[in-house]
C-alpha cells in the first residue's frame, strides 16, 4: 500500500481500515474454525450415544438369548432323562419326570415350539401303550437332544458374537471420549482466542469512529473559522 501520495489524514484512515478489515476476516475464520469443531464435537457425541444404544440393545438381546437356552438346556435335559436306553424302545417323553400324562404331551409341545425336526410315520411320537402318555423312541429322542445342543450352540455364538460388539462399542465409546477432552481443551483455547480477537476488532473500529468522528470536527472548526 502507497501512503507516499496521500496527506496525513487520509493515510492514517487508510491504515486504521485495513487494519480494521484485516481483525474482521481473522474473526470470521476464527468464528468458522470454531463452528467447525463445535460441529465435530456434536458428531462425535452422536456417534457415541449410537454406540452406547448399540450396546445397550445387544445387552437386551443377550439375556433374551440367554432366557431362550436356559429353556432350551431345560427341555434337553428332560429328555436326555427320559430317553430309552434302547435306541427302537419306546419311553414316555416324561418318563424321567414320573412318566406324567399331561407333561408328555406337554414336552411335545415344547418340542414343536422349539422347532425341533419331528420324524413322522413309524417314528413319530405316539401313544404306543395306549395310557395316555406320549412315547418316543430312543433314537428319535437323541435325535432331539442333538438338535436341542445344536441350537443352543447357535444362540451361544450369538451371545459371544453380541459380546464382541458390546466390547468393541465400549473401546470406541473410549476413544471418542478421548477425542472429546482432546477437543474441548483445544476449543477452549480457541474461544479465548475468538474472544481476543472481538476485543481487538471492536477496539479497532471504536478507533477508527473516533478517528472520523475527530476529522469532521476538525473540519468543521476549520470550516467556521473561515467565515
Amino acid at each position: 500500500m502507497d501512503l507516499s501520495s496521500m496527506d496525513i489524514e487520509t493515510a492514517l484512515m487508510t491504515v486504521q481500515t485495513q487494519r480494521s478489515q484485516l481483525l474482521e476476516d481473522a474473526l470470521r475464520q476464527q468464528l468458522d474454525s470454531v463452528n467447525g469443531r463445535n460441529a465435530q464435537m456434536a458428531g462425535l457425541n452422536e456417534a457415541m450415544n449410537a454406540k452406547t444404544a448399540d450396546s445397550l440393545k445387544l445387552e437386551s438381546s443377550n439375556v433374551t438369548l440367554q432366557g431362550q437356552i436356559d429353556q432350551l438346556k431345560d427341555l434337553q435335559g428332560r429328555l436326555a432323562a427320559s430317553k430309552c436306553p434302547n435306541p427302537e424302545g419306546w419311553y414316555g417323553l416324561s418318563w424321567g419326570q414320573g412318566d406324567d400324562k399331561a407333561l408328555s404331551h406337554a414336552t411335545l409341545d415344547q418340542i414343536k415350539a422349539a422347532g425341533l425336526t419331528i420324524p413322522t410315520g413309524d417314528d413319530a411320537p405316539r401313544d404306543v401303550d395306549r395310557n395316555g402318555t406320549m412315547d418316543a423312541k430312543g433314537r428319535v429322542v437323541q435325535g432331539f437332544v442333538d438338535q436341542l445342543g445344536g441350537k443352543i450352540a447357535a444362540l451361544e455364538a450369538q451371545i459371544a458374537s453380541n459380546g464382541r460388539a458390546i466390547d468393541a462399542n465400549t473401546q470406541a465409546v473410549n476413544e471418542i471420549k478421548s477425542s472429546l477432552d482432546n477437543l474441548g481443551n483445544t476449543q477452549q483455547m480457541e474461544m479465548l482466542r475468538l474472544q481476543g480477537l472481538t476485543g481487538k476488532r471492536n477496539e479497532a473500529f471504536d478507533v477508527m469512529t473516533n478517528f472520523i468522528k475527530k476529522m469532521q470536527e476538525s473540519r468543521s472548526s476549520i470550516i467556521g473559522n473561515m467565515r
